[in-house]
């Protein structure tokens, strides 16, 4: 069975503003709809399955604005990701966009690839395409989700940047949540080549990790298990040797 696109639906009144963005979204593995009246877009909004909506705000033009109170007042269409592109001499509609509810503002011209990291950051996987990508490629446990394929992470829905030993860290975690990992095995998963590694070097990468990681008002998801490593696990049970205590970054104890 085929997986389906994921729909973006784009509201302009310029044709060749839209091809240009179909030419990009289409080359993404994306489906494009044009709406060109805010009744339009809001039908599509409100019947199709649509991801998330982009509109084209012109100065003189009042479709952005408009199309965005309206998409936010109705009850099948306020859940949408939408976005507003500013075109040149339209930057005082920002504060009218916000007001309309607007999700995100984004002055023209936008780098291709900044758009697109953006829609890859709002539209989530379908359950489907979880399935069906090689080696299981999201994980997720107390609020981290971390995509393999992607190489990126979050926790409760805000972008966490890592870098590579950290991510190949924070993977391994997440494979062996529940469980301690002793240093050796932690330096196995990040450090493929293994030289120059030792326990200090683990201890000031997880320290990073933690911090990355860290949520005020919550306990650290990453516990030290006194002389052997450390274990991934947000339970408020005691487990012999494990601590929820952040540990000297030099030493470990």
């Amino acid at each position: 069975m085929d997986i389906k696109r994921p729909q973006i639906l784009i509201g302009s009144t310029d044709a060749d503003y839209y091809l240009l963005l179909v030419h990009i979204l289409e080359a993404e593995g994306y489906d494009v709809m044009l709406g060109s009246g805010v009744e339009e877009i809001v039908h599509l909004a409100g019947a199709g399955d649509v991801q998330a909506i982009l509109l084209d705000c012109r100065p003189g033009d009042d479709l952005a604005p408009l199309a965005c109170y309206r998409l936010k007042s109705e009850p099948r269409t306020f859940g949408i990701s939408t976005l507003a592109l500013i075109g040149p001499g339209a930057e005082g509609r920002f504060i009218e966009l916000l007001k309309a509810g607007i999700d995100e503002n984004f002055v023209r011209p936008i780098a291709p690839a900044k758009l697109l990291a953006v829609l890859r950051d709002r539209i989530p996987p379908r359950p489907d395409e979880q399935r069906r990508e090689s080696g299981g490629a999201i994980l997720a446990y107390a609020g981290i989700e971390l995509n393999i394929l992607r190489h990126s992470v979050k926790r409760f829905g805000k972008a966490i940047q890592l870098g590579p030993i950290e991510f190949r860290l924070l993977q391994f975690l997440l494979d062996n949540r529940g469980q301690a990992c002793s240093r050796a095995q932690l330096i196995e998963a990040a450090w493929p080549e293994r030289r120059y590694v030792d326990a200090k070097t683990v201890n000031v990468h997880i320290g990073r990790l933690r911090k990355a990681l860290h949520v005020v008002g919550r306990p650290d998801v990453i516990r030290t298990v006194r002389s052997s490593g450390y274990m991934l696990d947000e339970s408020d049970e005691e487990i012999p040797g494990a601590s929820k205590d952040r540990p000297n970054e030099e030493t470990g104890d």
